[in-house]
């Protein structure tokens, strides 16, 4: 049963109180009066609910202290809290006027004071006091195993007062994805200051990979002023841009002072956000540590994935470093008998492997948790596995949709979709597409969260990028007519948005998402709101699902575009033209080669690292040279851009050229890595097919099918497996076009792929089909092979190897399908004695300097 939060209010306040219901997200409490059912008697739901709450929260202002009304509640709060120890009171003035000898005697203990601007902050400060009261006994508001690190945490701030005399004031938390930093963090706040307890309450903003000060800058103004105006904030953003770095760290500054005053922490949750791709600080964030040290009374926490450089930390005596570990063993199995107990589960663990196999992550423990107080332990014991695969394992469960409501599925599949959404809008949405109440919705809400599928980030909820990855391999966009509703629910948002001149985030960043998902582009006016952190984001993800969609490379090119004059950071500028290039070289319009050209001479004007790579990535897709493309990606290698990349590519030309030893030496030298380079586990699943180790091939192929956005190309490997070892073709034909049916990415690659298939099966009408949905996509090439195919079936040799020479210089599966063609000829009762033999040799010459390809190998 959830908390339930009571507000108190008198009858001119419910505008303010309403906007402060806007940013308490259902999930985490009831709050009144959403939370009533129609048609209740106002007295007697203010007795049944008071006497439930957990937490009553007066609205004072003059006129709510002498309402009879109001009188009536804080007399049953009275009450309430003489019975109920775990009651909490707030009163929170709203009103300059009131005081706190206006209140009743038992009340003033109460009186919480200033604790922000606007209804934006009030509803943070209750959102924390939820989380600090009511609901601290969830697991994962509990800090587990992490005693000894508080406390050399705290020793460490101790010292460093006791060698400068003065406090750190930015702690920067440092350690792996989903270990608990965050909830850390609580912890040591309140441990290392305890002069001033309410630390913790301050804002917490997630920001992009690519982030820069215009990003903070902008929600540090959202969260003091509500809503941000919409008809100047796109050019004061733009001025704010246009500062140069010092001035712009000045104000964000002179921003975060204002948290300070109220005795709060901001804190900052990044990936490796704030180092550039060498590892050192950005700019932007040394000139912030450092304008932050002329105060100390500011504390900034930042939530990073890296350790900052001692060097760099030696100038800055006002950071603080704490590294966190993964968890214990013991505290993960501490971490989820009290998460199946929560769950109304017996308390029950998996066996010692998957314990271990958690590898000390929290987040992964609660939703394996989760899914045991579901199934049972059974669900996973039959099968541990290593990190990674449990992970995909239990999320995938997860996320069946089997065990979820419709509203539950409405729910995800609207989270999939954006980065993060306002609490009001998802609300709105969803209760009118199913006519549900807030109970209802909350509920679902709190399901959800228990299960660790989504999160409540501050007033919004938020999906981890990952988990919105799986979503969408598992089960694509979700319903087309919800993704309307939705649209249409956000366009009418910012169309009010622009009558009323108040602007949320969310919002925006929300449109411009769905905008790119539906295939639209880039609004006029969104020109000067949209950040090139989101910019970056959005270009990325449409150029990761759609690297053979046309539609989706020309989406990339103008959404990317404007870069090249916008005003950005460098670093976000090289990565957002980085994917204009690709598009451009994989899209291959006519003048291809010029607007490459272009962009490619650009890159080296800036000297951006990436250029060798780029260089090579246009030699190898757009000019089909990987003996070009080798020694520029042996320089990249070096620059250590895009490293995964290099390696993947790097090893794809060895394969095509047939470089079978430094193959062999590439993939030995990244053993370590290769479980998480989908490129090069791609060429060691096609190495081993081609080898005959079934076995193994089809171990790489389970765990590229769990990396991200790999799905289509395990099946694409799969369906290779099938046809080399089984001769399965009509199996890999069904197989692929299932795939092509599920809407998942790689149409072009599956569809040469379900051309072969079709023409060794001899189903000359599906290879055609495929034959011309290629060609209509650019990639006449690819086609040669299947036209190959199909003549050989026929027993036409001759027209066979005219239609593979068309390919030009042939690649090394070419000559491998030359073998096959050479093969059949001489084993035609036609062919000449003398002749046979000779073919047979030529057929073992081609196949020996192939012999670690497949000869259904179709590059990605």
């Amino acid at each position: 049963m959830l908390p339930t939060v009571f507000l108190s209010l008198e009858g001119s306040a419910e505008g303010f109180v309403a906007e402060v219901r806007r940013f308490l997200p259902d999930g985490l409490a009831y709050f009144y009066p959403q939370s009533f059912r129609n048609g209740e008697e106002l007295i007697s739901a203010m007795e049944e609910r008071v006497g439930q709450a957990s937490i009553f929260a007066l609205f004072a202002s003059k006129k709510s202290v002498a309402s009879p009304w109001v009188g009536f509640e804080i007399e049953r709060a009275r009450l309430a809290a003489i019975k109920n120890k775990n009651f909490r009171v707030l009163v929170i003035p709203i009103d300059l006027n009131v005081a706190h000898s206006d209140l009743p005697a038992w009340m003033r203990d109460f009186w919480v004071g200033r604790v922000g601007n606007g209804p934006r902050e009030i509803a943070r400060y209750i959102r924390k006091v939820l989380i600090t009261g009511p609901l601290s006994h969830l697991p994962s508001a509990q800090v587990f195993g992490r005693g000894a690190l508080v406390d050399s945490a705290v020793n460490a701030v101790n010292d460093r007062v006791l060698r400068t005399e003065q406090t750190p004031n930015v702690i920067v938390l440092a350690g792996p994805l989903g270990i608990g930093r965050r909830t850390l963090s609580r912890r040591l706040l309140a441990n290392a200051f305890p002069a001033t307890p309410e630390l913790g309450f301050g804002p917490e903003f997630v920001l992009p990979q690519f982030a820069d000060l215009a990003d903070l800058y902008r929600e540090l103004r959202q969260e003091v002023e509500t809503d941000l105006p919409f008809h100047s904030i796109g050019a004061d953003t733009q001025a704010f841009g246009n500062a140069p770095i010092n001035e712009q760290a000045r104000e964000v500054a002179h921003r975060l002072a204002h948290f300070a005053n109220l005795g709060q922490a901001v804190t900052i949750v990044t990936g490796n956000g704030i180092f550039d791709d060498k590892g050192f600080l950005k700019p932007w964030v040394s000139a912030l540590f450092d304008e932050l040290s002329l105060n100390r009374q500011v504390k900034l926490l930042v939530i990073s994935r890296r350790l900052i450089h001692e060097n760099e930390l030696r100038s800055k005596p006002n950071v603080l470093q704490v590294q966190v570990p993964p968890l214990g063993e013991p505290d993960i199995r501490a971490l989820m008998v009290a998460s199946t107990t929560l769950l109304g589960a017996k308390p029950t663990l998996p066996n010692n492997d998957v314990v271990r196999s958690i590898g000390g992550h929290p987040g992964i423990a609660q939703a394996i948790a989760a899914l045991i107080a579901q199934q049972g332990p059974a669900v996973l014991n039959s099968n541990p596995a290593d990190l990674f695969t449990l992970q995909e394992e239990v999320l995938g469960e997860s996320l069946d949709f089997v065990d979820r409501t419709p509203l539950e599925r409405d729910l995800l599949s609207v989270l999939s979709w954006v980065p993060r959404l306002a609490s009001d809008t998802l609300r709105r949405v969803i209760i009118d597409r199913h006519g549900a109440t807030a109970i209802a919705f909350g509920n679902a809400v709190s399901k959800l969260t228990l299960a660790c599928l989504i999160e409540v980030s501050g007033s919004d909820y938020a999906i981890s990028g990952p988990m919105r990855a799986l979503f969408r391999r598992l089960h694509g966009y979700g319903s087309n007519e919800l993704m309307k509703a939705f649209s249409a629910a956000l366009r009418e948002e910012f169309e009010r948005a622009r009558a009323d001149d108040k602007l949320q985030t969310e919002l925006l960043d929300a449109l411009a998402f769905m905008a790119a998902i539906e295939g639209g582009t880039l609004p006029s006016e969104f020109r000067n709101l949209l950040l090139p952190s989101t910019q970056q984001q959005i270009v990325k993800e449409t150029y990761d699902r759609g690297h053979d969609d046309p539609e989706a490379l020309r989406r990339v090119i103008a959404w990317g575009s404007p870069a090249l004059k916008g005003q950005m950071d460098e670093t976000t500028r090289e990565e957002i033209l980085s994917y204009v290039l690709r598009a451009i070289v994989r899209l291959r319009d006519a003048d291809f080669e010029s607007a490459a050209g272009s962009l490619l001479a650009f890159f080296d004007e800036r000297q951006y690292r990436s250029r060798a790579y780029l260089r090579a990535f246009y030699l190898r897709v757009g000019k089909n040279d990987p003996g070009m493309a080798v020694p520029l990606l042996l320089e990249a290698r070096k620059l250590r851009k895009y490293m995964k990349l290099v390696i993947g590519d790097l090893a794809h030309c060895y394969q095509r050229l047939g470089r079978w030893s430094q193959l062999q030496d590439l993939v030995r030298d990244q053993a370590e890595h290769i479980g998480r380079n989908p490129v090069l586990l791609d060429v060691q699943a096609g190495m081993f097919i081609a080898q005959g180790d079934w076995g193994e091939a089809d171990r790489v192929i389970r765990t590229l099918r769990t990396l991200n956005r790999q799905e289509v190309y395990a099946d694409g490997r799969q369906a290779m497996l099938i046809m080399r070892r089984d001769q399965a073709f009509k199996e890999a034909q069904a197989m692929l076009t299932g795939v092509l049916q599920r809407g998942s990415g790689g149409q072009t690659f599956i569809r040469r792929l379900r051309g072969v298939a079709a023409a060794q099966a001899g189903d000359f009408r599906v290879a055609r089909e495929d034959i011309e949905f290629i060609k209509a996509r650019g990639a006449a090439g690819g086609t040669v092979g299947i036209e190959a195919r199909i003549k050989l079936k026929q027993g036409d040799y001759t027209g066979a190897e005219r239609e593979l020479a068309k390919a030009g210089t042939l690649s090394g599966p070419d000559e491998l399908l030359r073998a096959r063609i050479l093969e059949a000829r001489a084993e035609d009762p036609a062919t000449a004695f003398s002749d046979r033999e000779k073919l047979r040799r030529e057929v073992e010459m081609i196949r020996g300097r192939n012999r670690m390809l497949n000869e259904y190998e179709i590059e990605r």
